[in-house]
């Protein structure tokens, strides 16, 4: 599901404003000169005792006029200035000059729309559509285009946008909430400037659709944990701007766990909070993940590691995001070995989707099946995984089958998570009916290892094999054996 995440979390550069949650810390007085802020500490300095966490009140961000052309000219002036901190604080160079212009709300609004309506954008976005509620990620006929919207609008700050090379200020947002956000936005502008962020944001991959299914769930994974290394890295120079001068992240790690607690609150959003659970997290994670990973090699490795280091050995995938050690010791993930999906399903059947299975796509189905739970319990057992969404030629066009592959560290691991599915799957498809055991491979604990049930879809059966897991669902009998064999 690694692309569908793209097809919300970044249209364009974007910082969510629930972040101004954080910024009442520096609201009450006005951002200090650069000049004044000493470079950070390094992790071998001495620390000082932790300042107490933030309580922070949200700022007012709406405002019924445009600033003045004085405070456009003066946060102008503050461009140079916080890209100068960000510089110092990261060890990325300033190459050239960063562009800037004001712009209305309109223009952000009419921007998104546009993008989101281009013809690439719109497909993607009518895929996500049927593969998530596939999944039981969103409800049936929920309008993802108009959701989206009104998602960012609620929720844009100051950007900066790669394609232009400009930072993107907002004539309607105070200066003194516009700079420490400046400080998050300037940072993707140094990133740029070392790597090109949109070479490097694609991760080798190509258009959508144009790599072998093989390369295909790699390349989605390695795009998505290197979106959390730019948020990380941008939320880490945000946070240090806004503790300047007397602290930074590392001097005060329980100021840091309040700021990344409001992260996945949302309670001043409220479309947010409305949102389901699955575009809440996706929208979300880059920032709060990503600030996790970035934390941890910073306190590990210093600050050339996390950042400059960071982007030119970027994680290879999500679990390396959310489970740093993964990263800092080199452990690896063999890609799953994918069969011809294609001639598998052929006659009967065509491709509709494809799209990798990553350990933050196994944290989101434990969000929305046990929300009661940690998610820890799953994914950190992720060791690959992808689906294929298929139309049948003889069905409506709003249904899809699928093909669900996971691969888990154990094979205890790959049981928990069967269950959990499992256990959703009258949910996903009221009336269905569990059918009769059938245990044609005995697992560890001596359960059946294959679990079926009739739906109004069709045939859904899940299948363990050690530590793998194979989901059939909507197939008819001979491409669903067909399929069994050639991946058990």
């Amino acid at each position: 599901m690694a692309e569908l995440e793209k097809s919300w979390r970044k249209p364009f550069a974007v910082l969510f404003l629930c972040l101004a949650l954080f910024l009442s810390r520096s609201s009450a007085q006005e951002a200090a000169p650069v000049q004044e802020h000493p470079k950070p500490a390094t992790p071998t300095e001495a620390q000082p005792p932790p300042s107490p966490p933030v309580q922070p009140q949200t700022p007012s961000i709406e405002s019924s006029k445009p600033i003045t052309k004085a405070q456009a000219k003066a946060l102008f002036r503050s461009v140079d200035e916080i890209l100068q901190f960000a510089s110092q604080d990261t060890g990325l160079p300033i190459k050239h000059k960063v562009k800037r212009k004001l712009i209305t709300r309109d223009q952000v609004e009419h921007y998104v729309e546009q993008r989101i309506s281009s013809d690439k954008d719109a497909q993607r976005l009518e895929r996500s559509q049927l593969v998530l509620e596939k999944f039981g990620l969103i409800p049936q006929n929920y309008d993802l285009h108009a959701e989206f919207v009104k998602l960012l609008r609620e929720q844009v700050a100051a950007y900066y946008d790669p394609k232009t090379k400009t930072v993107n200020l907002l004539d309607w947002v105070s200066p003194e909430l516009q700079r420490p956000v400046l400080a998050h936005e300037l940072t993707h502008a140094l990133q740029d400037q070392t790597v090109d962020l949109r070479a490097w944001f694609r991760a080798g991959g190509k258009d959508e659709g144009s790599l072998p299914d093989q390369q295909e769930q790699s390349v989605e994974e390695a795009q998505a944990a290197r979106e959390n290394v730019a948020e990380g890295q941008a939320m880490m120079v945000m946070m240090d701007y806004i503790l300047a001068p007397s602290s930074n992240v590392l001097k005060s790690p329980e100021v840091v766990n309040a700021m990344r607690a409001s992260i996945t609150d949302g309670k001043n959003l409220p479309v947010l909070a409305a949102a389901p659970t699955y575009l809440r997290e996706s929208l979300l994670m880059p920032y709060a993940f990503g600030l996790d990973f970035e934390r941890a090699v910073l306190i590990m490795k210093g600050t050339t590691a996390a950042y400059g280091g960071v982007l030119q050995r970027p994680p290879a995938n999500t679990l390396e995001v959310m489970q740093p050690d993964h990263y800092l010791e080199n452990q690896s993930v063999t890609p799953l070995k994918i069969p011809n999906l294609d001639e598998l399903m052929a006659p009967g059947y065509e491709r509709y989707d494809f799209g990798g299975i990553g350990a933050f796509d196994i944290y989101l189905l434990a969000k929305q099946y046990v929300p009661d739970e940690d998610p820890k319990l799953y994914y950190p057992h992720w060791r690959g995984g992808y689906y294929l969404a298929a139309h049948q030629k003889t069905a409506p066009k709003t249904q899809v089958a699928l093909i669900f592959v996971t691969r888990w560290d154990s094979p205890e691991s790959a049981n928990a998570f069967a269950k959990m599915y499992g256990d959703y799957i009258p949910k996903r498809y009221p009336g269905a009916n569990r059918l009769p055991a059938s245990c044609p491979v005995p697992t560890i604990q001596s359960e059946c290892s294959l679990r079926e049930w009739d739906t109004s879809q069709g045939r859904v059966s899940l299948e363990i094999r050690g530590d793998q897991i194979l989901v059939l669902e909507g197939l008819d009998d001979t491409v669903r054996q067909r399929v069994r064999v050639a991946l058990f």
